[in-house]
């Protein structure tokens, strides 16, 4: 096998070594998603009590309500792979850990996605007229789907 070979097969570790290995990987991308998560989510709580707040129309505040609440929720859903981890501690169960953790983190991307795709509808409806805002949606988040769903299957490892 060459350099460029399969990665894993190179590091000569145990399937434990690979199981923490793979844990601890998906700890670090959950760390810095739950970073960006916590910070919209600091904003949309916050926004209520800002001075023009009440001046926003009524079909915002519906946006509102639903973007504040999938940020909860996806702060939330982005603590169920350390809540997974805790229940089977100890279990010897750390590859299906993995597995559960790994299909939360997929929600979350999409999840993650759609909820800053909303914040910028929320925010340019709030700006501009309502054409202008689903055209700066629209191109927000067609970049959005292109960054998080077409491009890391195009960005094959061989190619680095």
């Amino acid at each position: 096998m060459n350099e460029r070979g399969n990665g894993e097969a190179l590091r000569h570790e145990t399937t434990g070594e690979k199981q923490d290995r793979n844990w601890n990987d998906l700890l670090q991308e959950l760390r810095v998603m739950q970073t960006g998560t916590q910070i919209v989510t600091a904003f949309l709580v916050t926004l209520p009590f800002q001075a023009r707040f009440d001046d926003l129309a009524g079909d915002l505040i519906g946006w509102y309500v639903a973007l504040l609440v999938a940020a909860v929720m996806l702060t939330v859903l982005m603590l169920l792979p350390v809540a997974i981890h805790r229940r089977f501690f100890g279990r010897h169960v750390k590859h299906r850990t993995v597995q559960l953790g790994h299909r939360v983190l997929r929600i979350c991307l999409a999840g993650m996605g759609l909820l800053l795709a909303g914040c910028v509808a929320f925010i340019a409806h709030a700006l501009v007229d309502p054409v202008g805002a689903w055209w700066v949606t629209g191109s927000t988040a067609v970049v959005i789907g292109v960054l998080l769903v077409v491009l890391p299957p195009v960005l094959r490892p061989e190619a680095a």
